[in-house]
């Protein structure tokens, strides 16, 4: 293996370029499948026609729902590969995946059987599909019912990987694959195939790529070829799995609350203006996805490797970075929302949306900050909190909508969403907090530099745009105002051994991670 990954004693050394590049590679490996679809989905709509397409869609969202009742054993392997790497112990890596696998090929298989035998009373009694397109139908959500057990193992090979910090494989996996869900619908329409010989194509390209990452793991871990299956090991591996899975149906669930306030509360046209700047905001996840995918197996390693200092450094260094990059990059889309709102929908449907997208900036922004004591939480084998914390704010985002849409209509549900995730970092900062590995008071005067300058820098740009001046003109202050702002950050908010590792980072070596060699967080 490469990138300051140590194989000889099955130990890896957790490197700051190497997590840069892997977060570039997932990023990579997430944004040419979304370029894809914005490109194809018109052409793919106008051939099939508004039904298929709406049934082609349809078998996605059920598909990717699915996928949510898997026993959360991706995550589980990740986590417990991760942290047997970081111990030095690779012997235990088979023990943690075939059971991981075994679990999710029963839970796919019962699933692919389900569907296939609920596909005509879904199609004839519950959806609406026109009675020329039964047949079709049916054969199309009984073929992608054989995608779930195919779906599920992968997630586990993937977790695997990613756990061995191999994300040079998952990413070209992840790019093909979600790729795949638009150019195989977009070669059919030219070549004239129906829904079912679509989704069995795609089929065949999720048994490849399947292959793909199972001999990747038999070439990472070569124990892999035994099967094994460590008892000890079962229980805390499907436990952790099982609060993973209810984190992420407690998030499902959180995530439709506001539509489902303003459908009850308003009307459809208020849905339509809050949830277009909501699907913006939502393409941003994949920031708080990439930050996710690549620090938790990085903070599982430590945690295996029982190095708490470097853990803790790693935490800090993570937030410092993510403040300073994104925090700017959300004010810029809050401070622009009309101006990007008009050039995508139209000056009519900007006026009504920007002011909910500028609410909903701020919360993307809180959103992110908080994916990195989720990671750290999630790491240390704690996503019960990370479930709880769901739990317990469930009733108050409610309670919180409720009041706020008949207040401040769809702003105020805005409102409502990004103050969600401004309690839910901080429940978090203070899980890491009685864990030991973050403290208010050490951390105080890099915080105070850090929220400071990206406040500052923030209200005097919403300052400039507000000026009745050129936009030319106020753009280009703007854009002064960031390189004032950098130059303050680099000169003033980053350490010496942080510029030095940056300026190697540029030049392509191989540093290691800025402060984790035992220094003390300023």
């Amino acid at each position: 293996m490469r990138d300051g990954i140590e194989t000889a004693a099955g130990r890896f050394e957790i490197s700051g370029g190497l997590l840069v590049r892997n977060g570039l590679l997932n990023i990579a490996g997430q944004a040419l499948p979304l370029i894809i679809g914005l490109v194809s989905v018109p052409t793919i709509v106008h051939s099939l026609g508004t039904e298929r397409f709406g049934l082609l869609v349809f078998t996605w969202t059920l598909l990717g729902a699915f996928s949510v009742f898997d026993l959360g054993l991706g995550w589980s392997v990740t986590k417990f590969v991760a942290e047997a790497l970081g111990r030095g112990d690779p012997g235990a890596i088979p023990g943690i995946l075939w059971p991981a696998v075994a679990g999710q090929a029963v839970v796919g298989t019962i699933g692919a059987g389900l569907l296939i035998l609920a596909a005509p009373p879904l199609v004839v009694e519950f959806l609406h599909v026109s009675p020329a397109m039964h047949a079709e139908a049916i054969r199309t959500f009984q073929i992608a019912g054989l995608s779930l057990p195919v779906m599920l193992l992968t997630v586990s090979s993937r977790g695997a990987l990613e756990a061995a910090q191999r994300f040079d494989m998952t990413a070209g996996v992840k790019a093909v694959s979600g790729s795949s869900v638009f150019l195989v619908p977009l070669t059919g329409v030219f070549v004239g195939w129906d829904l079912p010989h679509i989704l069995a194509t795609l089929l065949v390209v999720r048994v490849l790529l399947l292959a793909v990452l199972v001999l990747a793991c038999f070439r990472v871990f070569p124990l892999l070829k035994k099967p094994a299956f460590d008892r000890e090991l079962v229980k805390p591996l499907f436990a952790f799995g099982g609060w993973m899975m209810t984190a992420a149906l407690a998030g499902l669930a959180l995530g439709y609350t506001d539509r489902l306030v303003i459908s009850r509360a308003l009307t459809m046209t208020a849905l339509t203006h809050y949830a277009l700047p909501q699907e913006l905001i939502g393409r941003l996840g994949l920031i708080t996805a990439t930050l996710a995918a690549v620090l938790v197996p990085a903070f599982s390693t430590l945690s295996g490797a029982r190095d708490l200092p470097r853990l803790s450094m790693l935490f800090a260094r993570s937030a410092k970075f993510v403040v300073l990059i994104t925090g700017p990059a959300f004010a810029l889309l809050a401070i622009f929302a009309q101006d990007v709102l008009r050039l995508w929908l139209g000056p009519a449907l900007a006026s009504q949306s920007a002011p909910v997208l500028r609410v909903l900036a701020l919360g993307a922004g809180l959103q992110v900050l908080a994916a990195i004591p989720a990671s750290l939480v999630q790491a240390l084998g704690r996503p019960d909190l990370t479930a709880k914390f769901y739990i317990l704010e469930a009733p108050l985002y409610l309670a919180a909508a409720w009041w706020l849409v008949h207040l401040s209509g769809i702003e105020g549900v805005a409102a409502a969403w990004s103050g969600r995730f401004a309690l839910d970092g901080l429940l978090l900062l203070l899980a890491a907090q009685r864990m030991g590995l973050w403290s208010w008071r050490t951390s105080a005067g890099t915080a105070g530099r850090v929220i400071g300058s990206v406040v500052a820098v923030c209200a005097l740009s919403a300052l400039v745009y507000a000026t009745p001046l050129a936009s030319s003109l106020k753009t280009g202050l703007i854009a002064g105002l960031m390189v004032a702002f950098y130059w303050l950050v680099w000169t003033a908010v980053l350490r010496g051994d942080e510029r030095q590792w940056l300026l190697r980072l540029t030049t392509r070596s191989r540093p290691s991670a800025p402060g984790l060699k035992g220094e003390s967080p300023r």
